[in-house]
C-alpha cells in the first residue's frame, strides 16, 4: 500500500496494490473503491487493519494465527477470506434481488417488426411497448399508465412474446426475462423497463430506493425487498409528500438531486388493507403475479402529487416495518450509511470514475442519514417529522 494522500475533503486515501483500487479512511473505518469494477465496500476498524495487512502481502492463515483482533467483526462481509479477496479486487457477491440489473442490449434491430400497444417516453428515452391481444394486455398497460406519450421514433422495443408453453420478455432482439404464465407479463415488462433505464438512463448512481419530497426536503427511502419501502412511499404521498420514484432512484452528483420517474408504486398484497382508505383504486386495480407467487397491485400518484423536476436529496432514510417491535430511530455515521446503501442495492454508471466516487463520498459525508423502525405508517410519518423531513 503506497503513501497516503489527502483528498480535497480531508479523507485519507491510500493507493492499493490492486491496480485501480483505493482505500479511503473515515476515522478508524474505511471504504474500498475499485474503478475497474465500479464497486465499493465498507470496512469496520478490524476490517481496515486486515485489508491493509493483506494489501502488504499477508495471507489469511498468518492473520488468523495472530488471534481474534482481525477476525472479530460485526459485519459478515468483513470476514478474513472476504477481505483477502477484496484486496485482490474481488468484491462480495451482489444480492441480485436488490441490485439494479446491468444488461447488455442489442441496439441493432435485425429487421424485426414490432407491434406496439403504446409509444411512451421514460426518463427521456422513447420506448415502444408490445404485447399480443388478450386478457393479459391490461396487465401490460397497467405498468405504464402514467408515462407520457412519445412522438419520437422508439430505439428500444419492449415486448412480451409467447415461446409456446411459456412467455418471455424481450428488449429489441434480446431476451431478458423468461416466465411461466400471463399474470407475470406486466411485471416482466416493468422490470425490463427498469433494466433498460439502468443501462441507458442519465444518472451517476442508481439506488434500489424510492424518493419523495416535501418543500425543500428530498428524502430517499432505501431498503432491501420486504422492508415496507413502497408501502411507506405510497402512504407519504397521501400525507402531502411529492412523489419522484419507487425504484430506481437516479442520483446526479453535480446537483445532488434525484430525477422523477413516471412509473407506478408497486404494492404487495400484505399492504393493500393498510392503504385501501388512502388509495381506493386498490380495490379495482389489476392483480399482477411475481415469480414467487406474491400478488402485486399498482397505484399511480395523481399528477399534482408528482414532481415534474429533479429534487435535491437532503436526507437518506433506511426504513423497516416491524409490526411487533417498538419504534426506533438511529442517526448513522457515513461508513454505516455506505454499507446500508450497498446492501440495499447500488449501480454506478458506466462513466463512473474515481473523481465521481469521491464526489459520492462527499455527498454521504454531508447528507444526514437515519435508520428507522416502526410498527405503523403513522409512526414512520412522525419519525420523518422529527428528523426534519417535512420541509416548508
Amino acid at each position: 500500500m503506497k503513501v497516503s494522500t489527502k483528498t480535497t475533503f480531508d479523507i485519507e486515501c491510500f493507493d492499493c496494490a490492486c491496480p485501480g483500487q483505493w482505500l479511503y479512511l473515515l476515522g478508524d473505518e474505511g471504504v474500498v473503491y475499485s474503478e475497474a469494477r465500479r464497486r465499493f465496500a465498507g470496512l469496520d476498524a478490524a476490517g481496515v487493519s486486515a485489508y491493509r495487512a493483506f494489501d502488504a502481502g499477508a495471507q489469511v492463515e498468518e492473520l488468523r494465527s495472530i488471534g481474534d483482533v482481525f477476525g472479530s467483526s460485526a459485519h459478515s462481509a468483513d470476514g478474513l477470506e472476504a477481505i483477502h479477496a477484496l484486496a485482490q479486487g474481488i468484491f462480495p457477491d451482489d444480492d441480485s434481488a436488490n441490485q439494479p440489473q446491468e444488461i447488455c442490449l442489442n441496439t441493432n434491430v435485425s429487421g424485426a417488426t414490432y407491434e406496439a400497444n403504446a409509444e411512451i417516453e421514460i426518463h427521456g428515452i422513447p420506448i415502444s411497448i408490445g404485447c399480443s391481444a388478450g386478457p393479459w394486455e391490461e396487465l401490460c398497460r397497467d405498468c405504464f399508465t402514467n408515462c407520457n406519450a412519445s412522438d419520437k421514433p422508439a430505439q428500444w422495443h419492449l415486448s412480451a412474446q409467447s415461446t409456446g408453453e411459456a412467455w418471455a420478455i424481450y428488449i429489441n432482439d434480446c431476451k431478458v426475462f423468461s416466465m411461466l404464465h400471463e399474470q407475470q407479463l406486466g411485471l416482466g415488462l416493468l422490470h425490463a423497463a427498469r433494466s433498460l433505464l439502468s443501462a441507458e438512463g442519465r444518472y451517476d448512481v442508481a439506488f434500489h430506493a424510492a424518493m419523495v419530497a416535501s418543500g425543500d426536503c428530498g428524502v430517499m427511502l432505501c431498503a432491501p425487498r420486504e422492508c415496507g419501502k413502497s408501502t411507506l412511499t405510497a402512504y407519504l404521498v397521501t400525507q402531502g409528500f411529492e412523489f419522484l420514484a419507487d425504484e430506481p432512484a437516479f442520483l446526479h452528483l453535480d446537483t445532488w438531486s434525484v430525477s422523477p420517474l413516471q412509473l407506478p408504486i408497486s404494492l404487495k398484497e400484505g399492504s393493500w388493507h393498510a392503504l385501501r382508505k388512502h388509495w381506493p383504486q386498490l380495490d379495482v386495480a389489476p392483480v399482477h403475479s411475481r415469480s414467487d407467487g406474491t400478488r402485486v397491485r399498482m397505484v399511480y400518484p395523481p399528477h399534482e402529487r408528482c414532481s415534474s423536476r429533479p429534487r435535491r436529496l437532503t436526507q437518506i432514510v433506511f426504513p423497516r416495518y416491524a409490526p411487533s417491535s417498538s419504534e426506533e430511530m438511529e442517526s448513522l455515521a457515513p461508513i454505516h450509511t455506505l454499507r446500508l446503501l450497498s446492501e440495499g442495492g447500488v449501480l454506478l454508471a458506466k462513466h463512473f470514475t474515481r473523481a465521481d466516487f469521491e464526489a459520492l463520498l462527499r455527498f454521504v459525508l454531508r447528507t444526514p442519514a437515519y435508520r428507522i423502525q416502526y410498527a405503523s405508517l403513522e409512526e414512520a410519518h412522525r419519525k420523518l417529522y422529527e428528523i426534519g423531513c417535512l420541509g416548508g
